[in-house]
């Protein structure tokens, strides 16, 4: 996958993996409010055209203006080429550049399959997060307990299939959680977290090999993610799990007024 138009459907199926309290279409790009939670939900994913609309810039700024958020745009490899400088002469800032890494779900799964024996873990598989995955997810991730209805109807609203993978340790600690979905021979992985006390001792990779086994039961021919390009410990995991960089993203974030 290495053209603008497959990059621009890859794109375009990951966000729907992560649907915003709202969302409204102008042109081929979609605004996307929820609150301020998270960029991903809170940003123009402004992949494809300029819109035709002549007003278009202001639209978005009273879009977001309406909504008391800052207006951010998700900039990539599909934007039009124009659009970040554009953006940079209104004075947008950069923040988070991203990579979106591809991996063969076949391949995936065989190199992590060893790492699904560990005896001194158990992998629980759910279909929708109980109370007890949605706590543990709450407290590893550090969210604020303001952000916990955010989060809640987000993974209610994700496409199903989807998995919730929850690992716990023989004396009952959970100690990483994961999220899945599949569909169209695709699938996407989300919400990767390790309890930072439990880093570095393996259970990155415990986790993935469930993912892995999941998506490749699910049907999926290639599996896809989403990593901060300054998360060198995430990239060496996910590299060395098959996942090579597809393309680059980052945020433009604007001045609210």
């Amino acid at each position: 996958m290495n053209t603008k138009t497959d990059w621009l459907a890859l794109e375009k199926w990951a966000a729907d993996q992560w649907p915003p309290e709202e969302s409204e279409a102008l042109g081929h790009w979609r605004l996307r409010a929820s609150g301020g939670f998270t960029k991903r939900a809170n940003s123009v994913l402004a992949v494809g055209d300029l819109p035709d609309d002549p007003d278009w810039y202001e639209r978005i700024r009273r879009f977001y203006s309406d909504r008391g958020l800052p207006a951010v745009f998700h900039i990539s490899d599909s934007s039009p080429p124009e659009l970040d400088l554009m953006l940079a002469d209104k004075g947008g800032i950069v923040t988070a550049p991203c990579l979106g890494m591809r991996a063969p779900a076949a391949e995936m799964n065989a190199r992590l399959r060893p790492y699904q024996d560990r005896t001194d873990v158990a992998a629980e598989l759910l279909a929708a997060p109980d109370p007890a995955w949605m706590e543990d997810y709450m407290l590893l991730e550090g969210h604020a307990e303001e952000a916990r209805p955010f989060y809640e109807g987000l993974l209610e609203r994700m496409p199903a299939p989807k998995v919730f993978v929850r690992l716990m340790s023989d004396d009952g600690e959970t100690v990483a959680l994961g999220t899945a979905h599949a569909s169209g021979g695709r699938a996407i992985l989300s919400n990767i977290i390790v309890r930072e006390n439990r880093r570095g001792q393996g259970f990155a990779k415990a986790l993935l090999a469930h993912l892995a086994a999941w998506c490749a039961d699910s049907g999926a021919r290639s599996v896809f993610l989403q990593v901060l390009q300054d998360n060198a410990a995430a990239l060496h995991l996910y590299e060395s799990a098959g996942f090579q960089p597809e393309f680059k993203y980052h945020y433009r974030v604007l001045q609210q007024g």
